[in-house]
């Protein structure tokens, strides 16, 4: 799962919209999210046991070698880990352990221990269990977890925990080796450069694209518009220049961002869509091919994205532009909006 962490943050998909933040201080623990006692008992892992946690989350075969070069990254890039839990053995030894890091616009990507039988499913419940009882005391409205498709153990340990099941991602990539010709302008269509200064203008844009999205549907509503725009800005590096809004017709209604990845020489396309009235005019293809002009015969080396895979116009589009699926992830979410 911490092999997934680097992935999550760094080939940020747009459900996961991981831009990092420090925890300043470690958290308090409060006392009634006491749960039963003996191996159930999950506890708050302090910096002295902090290795031993991270490495329950690596691959076995794993070292502590990978746990220190990744303390060390986090703490170059401000990632929190603070806020790490695990249940130990009969012999009192850290058996299995959950990291939540906190992410800019309200939301926390979650790491759970592998599940390798069914026996540890309860356990690992019951650490998701206590550390979305936390989450929901905190400033985070939305908690993220991603599984491989393949992994039914795990599936049956976050949804028991109470991570709920969000859609499968497809991640793609495509070469931005070769240039590409920016594309003539359609008719109607005006494309304005994003400031910050017009990023009311662009919540009322998301609002309306999400009106009957086929992206992940099941995030609408659970988060304040402000706090996504927040996250897109925080995905990787933002490059203003990336960030395009479209006025159609007179009015905006459409919008792409793109961003430069935190730790390599890629781009991110990091959201793009349309309001309805908007859609079905090939202007989804005009936006990104604009993007791919952008950047494409530069010092970049890829476009990567992640998209639901029922939203197959957007994949359809995609695959006609040059990129290809790299691999598939089931997401998982718990609103905990409201929740405290």
């Amino acid at each position: 799962m911490l092999n997934d962490l680097w992935k999550c943050i760094f080939i940020t998909p747009g459900i996961v919209e991981l831009g990092i933040v420090t925890q300043s201080r470690p958290p308090e623990e409060p006392d009634h999210h006491a749960m039963t006692s003996g191996l159930l008992q999950p506890e708050m892992i302090g910096i002295e046991e902090r290795q031993e946690a991270l490495l329950a989350l690596l691959q076995p075969g794993s070292g502590r070698a990978m746990v220190s070069r990744f303390e060390q990254y986090a703490s170059e890039h401000g990632i929190g880990l603070d806020w790490i839990w695990a249940c130990r053995d009969a012999h009192g030894n850290l058996e299995s352990s959950v990291l939540c890091v906190p992410s800019a616009g309200r939301t926390a990507m979650v790491f759970l221990s592998s599940v390798r039988s069914p026996s540890q499913v309860h356990q690992r419940a019951a650490l998701l269990e206590h550390a979305l009882a936390y989450l929901k005391e905190q400033d985070v409205d939305l908690a993220q977890s991603l599984l491989p498709c393949d992994d039914q153990l795990g599936h049956e340990a976050h949804v028991n925990g109470g991570l709920l099941p969000l859609t499968t991602l497809l991640y793609m990539e495509r070469s931005l080796a070769r240039p590409f010709k920016s594309p003539p302008v359609p008719d109607g269509i005006e494309l304005i450069p994003w400031t910050e200064s017009m990023d009311e203008t662009l919540g009322c844009i998301l609002d309306a694209t999400y009106e009957d999205t086929l992206d992940c549907p099941g995030l609408c509503g659970l988060r304040r518009t402000e706090d996504i725009i927040l996250g897109h800005k925080s995905c990787g590096r933002q490059d203003p220049g990336g960030w395009i809004l479209a006025r159609i017709d007179g009015a905006f209604a459409g919008a792409i961002l793109v961003n430069h990845s935190r730790n390599d020489d890629n781009v991110e396309l990091v959201y793009i869509g349309l309001a309805p009235a908007a859609r079905g005019r090939g202007l989804g293809a005009f936006l990104l091919q604009t993007l791919l002009a952008r950047y494409s015969g530069s010092s970049f080396r890829r476009m990567t994205l992640a998209v639901d895979t029922k939203n197959l116009p957007a994949i359809q589009i995609y695959e006609a532009l040059g990129f290809r699926g790299t691999g598939h992830r089931n997401a998982y979410i718990a609103s905990l909006a409201g929740k405290a």
